[in-house]
């Protein structure tokens, strides 16, 4: 008769915990995020020879700060060749854009072309480049509104729109760059230009270009710009909006001004900035 002899089952052998250094982190697996950082190398290669000569912390700072100007300015080119514009991102000074947009946001900006919505064109056979608007067109108001442009040659009134782009433009004869909304685009012999205009109908009930006669270099009504802009000139249009981070330049650069200058914050702050 054979013998039973009973099955031995397999000692379980407990696996011995892992040390804690040896279960990867959230921190570990990113980590090679921090070769994006341009600062790794300023840590990497400049600071140990700068250690080597001074281990003054003023120094340091002032180094830091110089390589942080140094790789503003490279996004700041690389953004401008991205989007074809040498102003690829400009903070809104004013309230002259809300309730679209408010001071503090800066806008992003593309290259500006002749076929972005500027407005339903208007065609003058003539030039208007340097030419007074008042010359060739007058506005005509409706309860402080815009109701529509009277085109002098054309014996005809063009309403203005509200959907066009928003676009920057330098200002004559201020110069100062200027965020508003094309409200009407011109045709003329010598080029496509455009009418612009604010957001905000209480700050800015008239469009920019609306200075009535032009006598000795000087407007009869308080306008921003002498002439009606060229497409070509544009610095760009605005087609992303980051909220209120340019406010850290405003409160360093123009409302702390205005505090010492003035003893109050510019009447066109608002909320944070």
């Amino acid at each position: 008769m054979a013998k039973f002899i009973p099955s031995r089952r397999p000692k379980r052998v407990l696996a011995a915990p892992k040390d804690s250094a040896d279960v990867p982190t959230k921190k570990s697996r990113f980590s090679f995020l921090k070769w994006v950082d341009p600062f790794t190398y300023v840590d990497l290669w400049v600071m140990p020879r700068v250690k080597r000569i001074t281990e003054s912390s003023i120094v340091e700072f002032l180094v830091n700060a110089g390589f942080a100007l140094f790789f503003a300015w490279i996004i700041y080119s690389a953004l401008g060749l991205a989007f074809g514009t040498s102003s690829p991102l400009v903070i809104v000074y004013s309230a002259s854009m809300e309730p679209t947009f408010f001071r503090g946001d800066v806008m992003v900006l593309s290259k500006a072309v002749s076929s972005d919505n500027y407005g339903a064109p208007v065609v003058l056979d003539r030039n208007i480049s340097g030419v007074p608007v008042f010359d060739y067109a007058t506005t005509r108001y409706s309860a402080a509104a815009i109701e529509s442009v009277y085109f002098k040659d054309l014996g005809q009134a063009v309403a203005p729109v509200k959907s066009g782009n928003v676009v920057v433009y330098d200002s004559y004869p201020a110069h100062l760059p200027i965020i508003h909304r094309a409200v009407m685009e011109i045709q003329a012999l010598d080029g496509n230009f455009i009418l612009t205009k604010g957001d905000n109908q209480l700050t800015n009930p008239t469009f920019d270009e609306d200075c009535g006669a032009i006598v000795g270099g000087l407007s009869q009504k308080p306008c921003i710009s002498f002439y009606a802009v060229p497409v070509s000139s544009l610095q760009g249009k605005a087609f992303f909006t980051i909220p209120k981070i340019g406010c850290v330049k405003l409160w360093l650069f123009d409302d702390l001004a205005s505090l010492i200058q003035n003893g109050s914050l510019p009447p066109d702050f608002r909320g944070i900035c």
